[in-house]
């Protein structure tokens, strides 16, 4: 198949979306489809710059790609670089595909519509929301196949956009993003082997607040005052309180494009016993996969599209956004007690992501219905 494969930022760089433009690129191209990447086009106005630095003045902000010049733009830059024989084109957004008219199919992936990533806390937007809405709306119009990464989404798009769009909306779960992801055998001799006489719970995140690092601590305070013995290992935190008790470890920010960031981070994921990352807000949550690559079971918030990853007793534990560091803490003690069920719960979550998590399996599934609607 030949697959004309479009993203805003470069698809060679790691850097850009946390990697999932790179991993997607990678995993079709792994699929042995023949992959034209199509990217960089841009297109900013002084009219918008000047928007863009009145939002950021006001705590906002403006997306320039965000606009209707932006998309007609897109539709004929893509018009002249796409190559002849293209049997499909895949977009991972909306905004490039939205004012483009050919005879190839169009499909897009997305981990969500606009107003679906404003409900998860990314951010006030000064952009034109008619705007937004009247570019999504075209794109999904002119696709063949909606591809969002989670339940959540689907749903919303189904909200914003009606049940005739939502027909055409499939769930793809993004993989994790790692280049080398462990072996089977590697993950489940780690498992038979982990030590149980110390807890460690690993918090992976930027955002203190967002991401619910406030409600990690606390739980491992409680956990400490009840007498168990338990860890809090922080990662990704550029600031944190100046003074943490010895049980809570920061380790910063740890570049994962790295060898040796991979590295640290391999070993915190295997020496780990859960991925204890409470949202308040995630449109998606990469995290989760990464850590059913490691066989790390995850416990979390049942809040956006985290449900789609993380299954109850699957490979991991979600609760109801609210709920007390007493309740999270209650139910690591128990699950860690029971030393056998909790490394069952480990070696079901790496199944998870053989199966569903990895970038192996989304590319097969999007591969799959692409060839179907051809």
């Amino acid at each position: 198949m030949n697959l004309a494969y479009i993203t805003t930022l470069s698809p060679y760089d790691k850097h850009t979306w946390s990697g999932t433009n790179y991993y997607a690129r990678a995993a079709l191209e792994a699929q042995g489809t023949n992959v034209q990447c199509l990217y960089g086009y841009r297109r900013i106005t002084p009219a918008m710059a000047l928007r863009k630095i009145a939002a950021r003045l006001m705590g906002q902000q403006y997306q320039a790609v965000r606009s209707m010049s932006s998309a007609k733009g897109w539709a004929r830059f893509i018009s002249k670089k796409i190559d002849n024989g293209t049997d499909a084109i895949l977009s991972l957004s909306t905004i490039p595909v939205a004012c483009l008219k050919m005879p190839v199919p169009i499909y897009v992936y997305i981990d969500g519509c606009y107003e679906y990533m404003l409900g998860q806390g990314f951010g006030k937007m000064a952009n034109d929301a008619t705007t937004a809405h009247s570019i999504e709306r075209l794109a999904f119009e002119r696709c063949a196949r909606i591809f969002t990464c989670s339940h959540a989404s689907a749903a919303a798009i189904r909200q914003h956009y009606g049940d005739a769009i939502y027909k055409k909306v499939s769930v793809v779960p993004l993989g994790a993003n790692i280049d080398e992801p462990p072996a089977k055998e590697t993950v489940m001799q780690g498992i038979r082997r982990k030590d149980m006489e110390t807890c460690r719970l690993l918090f992976v995140g930027v955002e203190w607040q967002r991401k619910g690092a406030d409600i990690a601590v606390a739980t491992a305070e409680r956990l400490h005052q009840d007498g168990f013995p338990v860890e809090l290992h922080l990662v990704g935190l550029r600031e944190v309180p100046a003074q943490l008790p010895q049980y809570i470890m920061s380790h910063g920010f740890i570049d994962k494009n790295r060898p040796e960031g991979m590295a640290e981070l391999a070993r915190l994921y295997q020496g780990c016993h859960f991925l204890f990352v409470p949202s308040r807000g995630e449109a998606y949550g990469l995290v989760f996969c990464e850590a059913s690559a490691y066989g790390l079971p995850s416990i979390s918030h049942s809040i956006g599209g985290i449900p789609t990853i993380v299954k109850d007793g699957e490979n991991g534990k979600l609760f109801p956004l609210g709920t007390s560091p007493e309740t999270f803490a209650r139910y690591i003690k128990e699950t860690f007690a029971d030393c056998e069920g909790y490394k069952q719960l480990a070696a079901r979550a790496y199944n998870s992501f053989a199966s569903r998590l990895s970038w192996n399996a989304a590319a097969k599934k999007l591969l799959n219905e692409i060839r179907s609607k051809n």
